[in-house]
């Protein structure tokens, strides 16, 4: 026997109404249509689920217990398709969340507390990690990357591009002097980021257009960016720096920015989702929530600096 849902429906609908020409103006298709999905049923049964004559027609007792089952069923599918569509409309459920370490403490988690008093029907699952997680193998909505991106199949949105940076704190300017050339620069104390994949080879671009490749001797390594980063504010050091993670400590004078005129490798911060056709409620309103959160922390920053 085929089993073909649908035709519940359709039986449905003729023993709510009464007749096969109201059961069609229900479902909005001919009566040549219900009266065959009728007679395929009862084919698909081998049982008589209707007895006809010229003017009406009644259940047979097969039928009448037929229907009750029928109309369980045809209720359950049509609360298992609204609880999609609103799944769909309304975060619910569950949202896993995954970016790098520095950039999930300073942005993605302060969005993931305050997106969750939004929707509070809403469980996030947020890893903080510099592990690049595929997000189909480890089952990730969004995964956020700072950097370059790296070629997938996978779906990948870009929220901004930002700029690499070379900074020190003010007591390193006044120990060695403002450098004036790359030279100058090679000599000051440099701070490697091992969380890059060339930590200590930088290539600067002039305002001509010309590419210079420097290698550095680290006086200080540190694992992650922002530990790099508390090393440079206290004095140990220059760095490169993402532009977004040292715009407020520019404004306020924390840090300067040295050599301004030769450029490092721009990158870009996107999110990144499986390749599915349809995204949860959830991954679309946090996605929207985050960019425009993160933009506008972007905005005042630069008001602030200006």
């Amino acid at each position: 026997m085929s089993e073909n849902l649908n035709r519940l429906a359709y039986f449905v609908a003729i023993a709510e109404e009464g007749t096969i020409t109201a059961a069609a103006a229900r479902l909005r298709v001919s009566k040549a249509v219900v009266s065959k999905q009728l007679q395929l049923l009862e084919d698909d049964l081998g049982a008589t689920l209707v007895l006809r004559n010229s003017r009406h027609f009644n259940l047979t007792e097969t039928g009448e217990s037929f229907y009750e089952a029928a109309r369980a069923a045809v209720a359950q599918a049509k609360d298992a398709f609204h609880l999609v569509r609103k799944g769909r409309d309304e975060p619910s459920g569950e949202l896993r969340v995954t970016a790098p370490h520095e950039f999930g403490v300073g942005y993605v988690a302060p969005a993931v507390a305050a997106f969750s008093l939004i929707h509070p029907a809403l469980r996030i699952d947020l890893t903080l990690s510099d592990t690049r997680f595929n997000p189909v193998e480890a089952r990730f909505d969004i995964a956020f990357r700072v950097g370059w991106l790296e070629d997938s199949s996978n779906t990948a949105r870009k929220l901004t591009g930002f700029s690499q940076v070379v900074v020190a704190a003010p007591s390193i300017v006044e120990a060695f002097g403002m450098p004036q050339t790359l030279d100058d620069l090679a000599r000051l104390p440099f701070i490697e980021n091992r969380a890059l994949k060339a930590p200590s080879k930088l290539t600067f671009t002039d305002k001509r257009g010309r590419t210079r490749d420097m290698t550095f001797q680290p006086s200080v390594t540190g694992d992650t960016t922002q530990a790099v980063l508390s090393v440079v504010k206290a004095g140990g050091g220059v760095a490169n720096m993402p532009d977004f993670m040292v715009v407020d400590a520019l404004s306020n004078g924390e840090l300067v920015e040295l050599l301004p005129e030769f450029a490092l490798p721009s990158g870009t911060i996107s999110a990144v989702f499986p390749p599915t056709p349809y995204r949860s409620a959830a991954t679309r309103r946090f996605t929207e929530f985050f960019f425009e959160r993160f933009r506008e922390q972007q905005r005042r920053s630069k008001d602030g600096q200006n």
